[in-house]
């Protein structure tokens, strides 16, 4: 099978396909490279949205796991991250209906960024710069932001991630969930005020 290059959303998106094709000829060795690239947006995307460490290791190694037994279903229009998102949301959702991910995350946790996350939030925008004292702020008030955001309801609580810590673009995230680009407008502007909302309440 050939795959036509698309690159409609990253400029290496021609390495990812030659990869891709690779695997689909029988190369195992091409999709170890595919893993170790996108691992630790996986796994980021994983944690963010259930907050369990343990279970976002699982989730993303599932994720890859389906990706591998998938990979003749691809659809080249899509980046190959983006399929892993929409991946990796499926099956998400699929563990959410059997179990409550509503954990708190740690202040220190090292991954966590507040001007990534509480910045675009809070301002709604996305290039916006925080003076130090303005960081220090968010820090210490990193742990009730992203409880406030495992407590949206998932349509909310998926397109906050997608958008601000995961820095998808809006037509991205409209193909990884299925929607148009208005309706990710929409949806976001809904989630942050609901989020401030939240945050208020604290």
């Amino acid at each position: 099978m050939t795959i036509k290059n698309s690159n409609v959303f990253h400029p290496d998106q021609d390495n990812d396909l030659e990869k891709i094709e690779l695997c689909q000829s029988g190369n195992n060795e091409a999709f170890s490279f595919l893993v170790e690239k996108y691992k630790n947006l996986v796994y980021k995307l994983a944690l963010r949205m259930t907050g369990n460490y343990h279970d976002s290791e699982d989730i993303a190694q599932e994720s890859f796991l389906r990706a591998y037994r998938s990979l003749h279903q691809y659809n080249p229009n899509y980046s190959f991250s983006s399929w892993l998102y929409k991946i990796t949301l499926n099956i998400i959702k699929d563990r959410m209906r059997k179990k409550d991910y509503a954990i708190p995350f740690s202040a220190s946790h090292p991954e966590q960024d507040p001007e990534e996350v509480a910045n675009p939030i809070f301002s709604g925008g996305d290039n916006l710069a925080i003076n130090p004292e303005e960081r220090q702020i968010l820090q210490e008030s990193i742990n009730n932001i992203q409880s406030a955001i495992n407590i949206l309801p998932l349509s909310y609580r998926e397109i906050i991630i997608l958008r601000h810590i995961q820095n998808l673009s809006y037509y991205e995230i409209g193909r990884v969930l299925n929607i148009p680009v208005n309706s990710v407008k929409v949806r976001l502007h809904r989630a942050r005020i609901q989020l401030k909302d939240l945050l208020g309440k604290k």
